[in-house]
C-alpha cells in the first residue's frame, strides 16, 4: 500500500540481519528500471529506522557509480503530492525477501532536479538515536556516452551494477543494485532539417513534412520552439500533426516517430525565414536544429525546371579522404532552353567538391581522348558553339567540372575550368577574375562529337532531363583539432538560378547595379545538403622495436599495435625497405575503436652490429597521421651461418635476401616463386636442399631440366620432356582458340565460319615459328590464343616428334583446316624397339591410349635436335608466364566482359600448365643442385597450403627450406675471393643455413544460393531462363568456371553470360541460362561451378524439370459458361468450342458428350447435356491464335495507334494490313507477306471436315496441319434420377471430351457450366 505523502517504495520493509534495524523503500535485490544516460543522477530515496533502544551508528559503504546522501535539496523541494508519483514499484513480488524489486522513477520531475546540489558529496554513516528513523537518498548516474556517430544509429539498453553495505557493530544489511540505462537521442528526417520553398506565390498554400523520430529503446519527450523568425506572428507557417492539429511537442514512444506538417501560406512578397529548435527534454545534449526559408514573387507562372531528385541530399557518414557522390537530376518542363546556374553556401570549411553533368543515361566519366596542348576557346567562342546544340537532337556527352570550393564558409561558386570525369583529378585549380567579370576556361573534347560547356552555364534543352553529379571529399584535420576522430555535422546548401536561354544574349556582364533581363526572371531552386564527416586517426604502438641481439639465419618476431582512435574505419599500409625486415604490405582494414597487431620480422643474413631502418605506417584516408616505427636490432653469427654466404648466394628475384614471401595465398591455391642460387667461387658447386618434414606436403622445391651437358649435347633428361610435354598439353583441356572458336561458330553457318579472317591476321604477339616436316597437318599457330593482351607469351601447344604424323582431333575445331587431310596409321614403339603398324586406329586414338602413354619414355633418342630446343625454350617461356602473370588476389576491374572472360580463361590454362611442367618432367624434384663455376641456378617454390572451410586455417604460413653445403669449405675456399681472410682450421662443415619461406594465409570459399533447380514441368523445344547465384563468403574475390558434363543432356543447357568470372568479396553473381530440352522424360543434369584457385571448393548445381512431349492439339478454352438454365430447357447462347492442330500431321479428333452416368455426376440435381446444331459444318471458323502472335497483335496495334497520332497514313495502312494477316480476316499486304512466317499463314476452312457420329452428340473433325476450328455447343439442362433438392443458383455442369480417333490416351476434358432457374 501506499503511504499517503510517500512514494511508493515507502511501504517496502525489510530488517537486517540481526533485526536491530530495518530498511523501507530500499530492497535487497533491486532493479532500476529506464534510467536515462544523460549525466544526470537519479534519487532513489529510502529510510533506516533503529529497532533497538540504543543509539545505533550504520556504516554505508558504496561503490561507483552509487553514493548515498542524507540531505539532498532537490528531494526536499519535492512536494507531497508529487512523492506519492514519483516511484514506481511494478514487480507483484515486492514484499518477498528474494524476489527482485523494480521501481522507475519518474522522470518528469528529475528534470527539475538542479545537478549542482547531486554534485555534493554523499556521507559514510548516519547515527540513529532510539526508535529514530533517518531519511536518506541513494543516487545513481551513468556515464555519459559519447559523441553520437551520425543518424541513423540504434541506442539499446545497457546494464550496469551497484553494491550498497550497511553495517553496525552486531548487524549488517547489503543491497544488490542492477540499472537498465539508454541514452536518449532525438533525430529528425530528412537529416538535413531543412525546408526550402523558392519562387512561392501569394495565396497558394505550400506543404512540406518533416519526421522527429526516437532513435533509442527508451521513451522521450519533446519540445519545438521557434529561436529567430523574420516574422514573429508566424502568420503564414503552421505546424501541423497527423490530425491536422497545431504541434509543439509531444512523447515519443521506443523507437517511433511522428510527422510535422509544415503549411506555408505567403501573405506578400519577399524572403521569410524562421529557424527552429527541437529539444529532447530527456537530454540536453540531444537537440536538433531545422530552418524554414521561402522566397516569394509575384508572378503566377509555373515553374521552368522541375527536381526530379530528393530535395534534399543527404551523403551520411563520410571518411576524409575519399570521394562521396550523390547525383542530381533537373528536368524542363518548359518549352524553351533554359539555362542553369548553380553555387553553393554555408558550412563548406574542409570540403573539397566536384561535379559531373551529363545527359540522361550518360556516363558520367569518359576518357579524355582530346589532344592536351589543343588552344583553349574563348568564352565567346564557347556560347556561340553551343547555340545550334539547342536544337540538335542528341545532347551533349558528359562533362566533368573541378570545381575551387572556398574552404572558409560562406558563398563558393562551382566554376573552374573543365576536366575529364576522373576521381584522380586535382582540384582546387580554378581560375578567377576581378568583379567586372571571371574567366572561365574550358577545353573541348573533339572525340565523340563532345562539345565543352561550363557548369554555370548548364544548358538544358525543352523535357531534356540533366544529370548532375556532386561529389564531396572531405580534407583531413590535424590531431590537434576539436573534431578530430570524431563526426563532425555539415551543412551546405546548394543553390540554383535557372533562365531562359536567349541566343542574342550578351556575353559581357551587365554593369553593377543593374540586372539583365535574364536576372530579373531567373528561378531560383535550393537544395539542402548535409554530410557527417569524421577524419580517421591512429595510432602506432610502441615507437620502437628493439630486436636485440639475433642470430644469423634465425627468425625473430617483434608486434606492432595499431589502434584506431577515430569513429570510423582506418585504413593502413606499412611501407618498408628492407632485405632483413619484413611485415605485412597490403592495406589493412581496422574498425573503428578497435586495434590490430601487426608481426614484424627479423632475419638477418650477415654480420651487423649496429642495424638501423624504419617502417612507415601509412593513414592511407589522412597522410598527416602518418606514424615512423624505428627498428633497432645486433646481427651475431655464433653458429657461422654466415659463411654460406662466401660460397653461394640466395637471391629473390635479384637481391639477395634469405627468405621468400608468397604474400597473399588462398588455401589449396598454388603459387609460385623463383629463387636464384649463385655461385661466387670459380669451382663447381654442390648443395643438399631438403624441407621441413612437417610442411613438406604444403610446399617443394624443384629445379628445371637441364638441356645439354657439360659437352653441350643434349641431355636425355631434355629429350623426354621434349616427347611427353606436347603429349600430355593436348590431352588436357586448355583454353586455346579451339575451344573458342568452336563456341564462337557452334550456331553459326558454313558461310559465316567460311567468313571468318584467318588466324595470322588476328594474333597480337610474335611467335617463333615451329618448323615443318612433311606429312605434319598440325599448323604452328592454331592453338594460339589470340584474346591474350599485348605482352602475354602465347600458350601454344608443342609441336609433336618429327616421326609422328597426328591431325587434329576434329576439323570443325579449327581455324584454318587443311585443303585435305588423309588419315594416316601411327606407329607404337614397344618396349623392345619392336613396331606394328595399327590398321585403321585413328591418329587421335593412338595418342591418347594409355599403352602409348607408358611406352613414351621408350621412344628412340635420335630425334631432331632443332625441335627438342624449341620444345624446352618454350616450356621456359612458359614458366615466366606463370610466374609473371599467375595470381592469387584477381584483379576485379575489366574494359568489358570479355575481358574478364579472357583473364579467367588465362588463369585457368596457367594453373594447368603448372601440373604439365611439373608431370612432363620439366620441373623436377630438387634435391641436389649442382652450380657451375660463377654460374646460376633457378630454384622453384611451389606452395599449396592445405585447408577445409570447416577447419580453421592459421592466419600465416611458415616454413624453412635448408641449404647444405655438400663440398668441404676448406677445399672452397681458394677459389673465392676471401681465402686471405677466412680460416676453417678447425672446421670441416658449415652448419645447415635455413631459408624462410612464408605467406598470409586467407579463405576462398565458393557457395551456390540454390543447389537444385526445379524447373517443372516443360514440353519439348520449349525454352526458359534461369540463373545460377554464385556467392562469395570470403574477403578476396573469387574466381570461377562453370562446366557442364559434355553429355547429350547438358547440351540443353546454353549460358547466356560467360562461364568464366569473377566475384568480388562478400558478394554475389547471377550467371543467366537457357533452358530447352531436346528429349521428353525426366531430366537431370548436373552443372560444376569451379573455384578456380581453390580446386576443393567447387560446388555443383542440379538442373531438374519433367519434361513432356508436344501437344498434339490445343483447345483454347477448357470451361464453357452458358449463363441461366431452367431444367428441361436449352440454352440461347451459343458457345464456341475453339480447337487447333499443332502438328505437321493431318489430326482425326473425337468430340462427344459425356451423360450424367459416364460423367460422375449423378449426385448432382441438374446435369447439362452437349449438342452441337445441325448446321455445323456451315459454320464460319474463327482464327484461334496463340500466345506470341496474340503479342505481336498487340505490338502491332500500339504501333497504329501512334501511327494514327502522328497522321502517318502509309504507315497505318501497313500495320492494318499486318493485323489483318494475323487474326485471319484479310490477305494483307503484298508488300509484307514476306515479314509473316509461314506458320502464322491461315489455313484454308475447306481443308476442315466434320462428320456426324451419333446424332448430335458426337462429331469426328479432321484438322489440316496447323489448322483450328470452331465448333458451336448448345446444352440442354436435364435433371438427374436422384432425389436431391434443387434451388435456385446451384451450379449445372456437364463435360466434352475430346480425344484422337486412334489415341485414347491423350484426352482433354471440358467443363460445361451454368447456373439453375426454378420457374414459379
Amino acid at each position: 500500500m501506499t503511504v499517503r505523502g510517500q512514494p511508493a517504495n515507502y511501504a517496502l520493509l525489510w530488517r537486517s540481519a540481526e533485526g536491530r534495524f530495518s530498511v523501507r523503500g530500499l530492497p535487497p535485490r533491486v532493479h532500476l528500471d529506464r534510467v536515462y544516460t544523460n549525466g544526470l543522477h537519479a534519487l532513489v530515496p529510502f529510510w533506516i529506522t533503529n529497532e533497538t533502544d540504543q543509539d545505533v551508528t550504520v556504516e554505508l559503504a558504496t561503490e561507483d557509480p552509487l553514493k548515498v546522501q542524507q540531505q539532498n535539496a532537490n528531494w526536499s523541494a519535492v512536494s507531497v503530492a508529487q512523492r506519492e508519483t514519483y516511484v514506481d514499484v511494478t514487480t507483484a513480488s515486492a514484499t518477498e525477501d528474494r524476489g527482485e524489486v523494480t521501481m522507475v522513477c519518474s522522470a518528469t520531475i528529475q528534470r527539475e532536479f538542479s545537478e549542482v546540489f547531486n554534485q555534493l558529496g554523499g556521507v559514510s554513516s548516519v547515527r540513529l538515536a532510539a526508535r529514530e528513523t533517518a531519511e536518506l537518498v541513494l543516487l545513481f548516474v551513468a556515464e555519459a556516452a559519447e559523441t553520437d556517430s551520425g543518424d541513423g544509429q540504434r541506442y539499446e539498453y545497457e546494464t550496469h551494477g551497484g553494491h550498497v553495505a550497511l553495517r553496525t557493530d552486531t548487524d549488517s544489511y547489503d543491497v544488490t543494485l542492477r540499472a537498465s540505462t539508454c541514452r536518449s537521442v532525438l533525430e529528425m528526417e530528412p537529416p538535413t532539417s531543412r525546408i526550402y520553398v523558392d519562387d512561392c506565390v501569394i495565396g497558394r498554400t505550400y506543404e512540406r513534412a518533416l519526421r522527429v523520430r526516437n532513435a533509442s529503446a527508451i521513451g522521450l519527450d519533446w519540445t519545438m520552439t521557434v529561436v529567430e523568425t523574420t516574422d514573429p506572428s508566424l502568420s503564414a507557417l503552421q505546424l501541423l500533426d497527423s490530425n491536422m492539429r497545431p504541434l509543439s511537442g509531444g512523447h515519443l514512444g521506443a523507437r517511433g516517430d511522428t510527422q510535422v506538417l509544415v503549411r506555408y501560406t505567403p501573405h506578400a512578397a519577399g524572403e521569410f525565414l524562421s529557424r527552429f529548435l527541437v529539444e529532447n527534454s530527456n537530454d540536453p545534449a540531444s537537440l536538433r536544429y531545422w530552418v524554414f526559408r521561402a522566397r516569394v514573387s509575384q508572378r503566377q507562372k509555373l515553374r521552368r525546371v522541375e527536381l526530379l531528385s530528393d530535395p534534399d541530399i543527404s551523403f551520411g557518414d563520410c571518411t576524409s579522404g575519399v570521394w562521396y557522390s550523390r547525383d542530381i537530376r533537373f528536368k524542363n518542363i518548359s518549352d524553351t532552353p533554359v539555362v542553369m546556374r548553380l553555387r553553393v553556401e554555408g558550412n563548406t570549411a574542409g570540403l573539397t567538391m566536384k561535379s559531373a553533368v551529363r545527359a540522361d543515361g550518360a556516363s558520367a566519366s569518359e576518357p579524355n581522348t582530346a589532344d592536351a596542348d589543343a588552344p583553349l576557346p574563348t568564352l565567346s567562342e564557347l556560347i556561340s558553339s553551343r547555340r545550334p546544340s539547342i536544337t540538335d537532337d542528341n545532347p551533349s556527352d558528359a562533362l566533368t567540372v573541378t570545381d575551387d570550393v572556398g574552404s572558409e564558409g560562406g558563398s563558393a561558386e562551382l566554376s573552374s575550368r573543365v576536366t575529364p570525369a576522373d576521381d584522380s583529378t586535382p582540384v582546387g585549380d580554378g581560375v578567377r577574375t576581378g568583379e567586372s567579370g571571371r574567366r572561365f576556361v574550358a577545353r573541348a573534347r573533339a572525340a565523340r562529337g563532345h562539345k565543352a560547356a561550363l557548369f554555370d552555364e548548364m544548358l538544358i534543352k525543352p523535357g531534356a532531363v540533366r544529370t548532375m553529379t556532386l561529389s564531396l571529399l572531405g580534407n583531413s584535420v590535424s590531431s590537434t583539432s576539436v573534431s578530430a576522430g570524431q563526426f563532425e555535422r555539415q551543412s551546405f546548401t546548394l543553390f540554383g538560378e535557372s533562365s531562359t536561354a536567349v541566343g542574342t544574349q550578351p556575353t559581357t556582364a551587365p554593369p553593377p547595379g543593374t540586372a539583365s533581363n535574364s536576372e530579373r526572371n531567373a528561378e531560383r531552386l535550393s537544395i539542402p545538403c548535409t554530410a557527417n564527416m569524421c577524419t580517421p586517426f591512429v595510432r602506432v604502438v610502441p615507437p620502437l622495436l628493439d630486436f636485440g641481439s639475433v642470430d644469423v639465419g634465425t627468425l625473430k618476431s617483434l608486434y606492432l599495435r595499431v589502434e584506431n582512435l577515430s569513429q570510423v574505419a582506418a585504413t593502413v599500409q606499412c611501407k618498408l625497405e628492407s632485405k632483413v625486415i619484413t611485415c605485412t604490405r597490403a592495406p589493412i582494414t581496422i574498425a573503428p575503436q578497435q586495434s590490430v597487431s601487426v608481426r614484424v620480422d627479423s632475419y638477418p643474413r650477415r654480420v651487423n652490429a649496429r642495424y638501423r631502418k624504419q617502417i612507415i605506417v601509412r593513414n592511407i584516408h589522412n597522410r598527416l597521421n602518418d606514424s615512423v616505427v624505428e627498428v633497432r636490432s645486433t646481427h651475431v653469427d655464433r653458429r657461422r651461418v654466415a659463411f654460406h654466404n662466401l660460397f653461394y648466394q640466395t637471391l629473390v628475384p635479384a637481391n639477395e635476401q634469405n627468405f621468400v614471401d608468397f604474400g597473399l595465398v588462398p588455401l589449396n591455391a598454388r603459387s609460385l616463386r623463383r629463387v636464384n642460387l649463385r655461385n661466387v667461387c670459380r669451382c663447381p658447386l654442390a648443395i643438399e636442399v631438403a624441407a621441413d618434414a612437417a610442411d613438406a606436403g604444403a610446399f617443394s622445391a624443384y629445379t628445371v631440366v637441364p638441356q645439354r651437358d657439360g659437352s653441350g649435347r643434349l641431355t636425355d633428361a631434355a629429350c623426354q620432356v621434349a616427347r611427353r610435354l606436347p603429349l600430355l598439353e593436348r590431352q588436357a583441356a586448355m583454353h586455346s582458340n579451339i575451344e573458342k572458336f568452336k563456341e564462337r561458330t557452334a550456331g553459326a553457318t558454313a558461310p559465316e565460319a567460311a567468313a571468318l579472317p584467318p588466324r595470322s591476321s588476328l594474333c597480337p604477339v610474335a611467335v617463333a615459328p615451329i618448323p615443318r616436316t612433311a606429312g605434319l597437318t598440325l599448323q604452328p599457330d592454331m592453338f594460339i590464343d589470340k584474346s591474350v593482351e599485348q605482352g602475354h607469351v602465347c600458350l601454344m601447344p608443342f609441336a609433336p616428334p618429327r616421326n609422328q604424323a597426328v591431325l587434329p582431333p576434329s576439323l570443325e575445331y579449327l581455324d584454318i583446316a587443311p585443303a585435305t587431310a588423309t588419315r594416316r596409321n601411327v606407329v607404337r614403339i614397344r618396349g623392345n624397339g619392336s613396331s606394328d603398324i595399327m590398321a585403321a586406329v585413328p591418329p587421335e586414338s593412338a595418342l591418347l591410349s594409355s599403352e602409348a602413354a607408358n611406352n613414351l619414355d621408350m621412344l628412340p633418342a635420335d630425334e631432331d635436335v632443332e625441335m627438342i630446343v624449341s620444345v624446352i625454350e618454350r616450356a621456359e617461356q612458359i614458366l615466366e608466364e606463370i610466374i609473371e602473370r599467375l595470381d592469387m588476389i584477381p584483379q576485379t576491374l575489366f574494359a568489358s566482359p570479355e575481358a574478364e572472360n579472357a583473364y579467367v580463361r588465362r588463369q585457368v590454362d596457367l594453373h594447368k600448365y603448372i601440373d604439365l611442367l611439373v608431370e612432363s618432367g620439366f620441373l623436377r624434384p630438387a634435391h641436389h643442385v649442382r652450380l657451375t663455376a660463377l654460374g646460376t641456378e633457378s630454384l622453384i617454390v611451389i606452395l599449396q597450403p592445405a585447408g577445409t572451410p570447416d577447419k580453421p586455417a592459421p592466419l600465416r604460413f611458415d616454413a624453412n627450406l635448408y641449404f647444405k653445403l655438400v663440398d668441404r669449405p676448406g677445399d672452397l675456399l681458394p677459389y673465392t675471393d676471401s681465402a686471405a681472410v677466412v680460416s676453417f682450421a678447425s672446421a670441416d662443415q658449415l652448419p645447415v643455413r635455413r631459408f624462410l619461406v612464408q605467406a598470409a594465409l586467407v579463405q576462398s570459399e565458393l557457395e551456390l544460393g540454390q543447389k537444385s533447380i526445379n524447373v517443372g514441368n516443360m514440353q519439348v523445344d520449349e525454352a526458359c531462363r534461369k540463373y545460377l547465384v554464385i556467392q562469395n563468403r570470403s574477403e578476396t574475390p573469387l574466381m570461377y568456371a562453370i562446366r557442364k558434363t559434355g553429355s547429350i543432356a547438358s547440351g540443353d543447357i546454353c549460358f547466356v553470360d560467360s562461364r568464366y568470372g569473377i566475384v568480388r568479396g562478400f558478394d554475389s553473381r547471377k550467371v543467366v541460362f537457357v533452358f530447352s530440352p531436346s528429349l521428353h522424360g525426366a531430366y537431370s543434369e548436373q552443372i560444376s561451378i569451379a573455384n578456380v584457385l581453390n580446386a576443393r571448393g567447387g560446388k555443383k548445381a542440379t538442373l531438374k524439370a519433367a519434361v513432356r512431349r508436344q501437344s498434339k492439339f490445343y483447345i483454347q478454352s477448357l470451361r464453357l459458361e452458358f449463363g441461366t438454365l431452367a431444367p428441361g430447357c436449352s440454352s440461347t447462347d451459343v458457345q464456341v468450342l475453339a480447337i487447333k492442330n499443332m502438328t505437321p500431321k493431318t489430326r482425326h479428333l473425337i468430340v462427344k458428350s459425356l451423360l450424367a452416368s459416364e460423367d460422375g455426376l449423378s449426385d448432382v440435381g441438374v446435369v447439362l447435356e452437349a449438342r452441337f446444331p445441325p448446321n455445323i459444318a456451315a459454320a464460319q471458323p474463327t482464327r484461334l491464335l496463340d500466345r506470341e502472335t496474340e503479342e505481336k497483335i498487340e505490338s502491332l496495334e500500339q504501333k497504329l495507334k501512334i501511327a494514327v497520332r502522328k497522321n502517318r497514313p502509309e504507315k497505318v495502312e501497313k500495320y492494318q494490313a499486318k493485323l489483318a494477316k494475323l487474326r485471319g480476316s484479310g490477305s494483307g499486304g503484298s508488300g509484307d507477306s514476306d515479314n509473316i512466317q509461314a506458320t502464322d499463314a491461315v489455313p484454308d476452312p475447306a481443308g476442315v471436315q466434320i462428320r456426324r457420329l451419333a446424332d448430335d452428340t458426337q462429331l469426328e473433325v479432321e484438322l489440316p496441319p496447323g489448322g483450328d476450328v470452331s465448333i458451336p455447343v448448345v446444352v440442354t439442362a436435364r435433371l438427374a434420377d436422384t432425389k436431391v433438392d434443387i434451388k435456385t443458383g446451384e451450379n449445372a455442369l456437364g463435360t466434352l471430351v475430346v480425344h484422337e480417333a486412334k489415341d485414347k490416351d491423350n484426352v482433354k476434358l471440358v467443363t460445361l457450366a451454368a447456373s439453375v432457374v426454378l420457374d414459379k
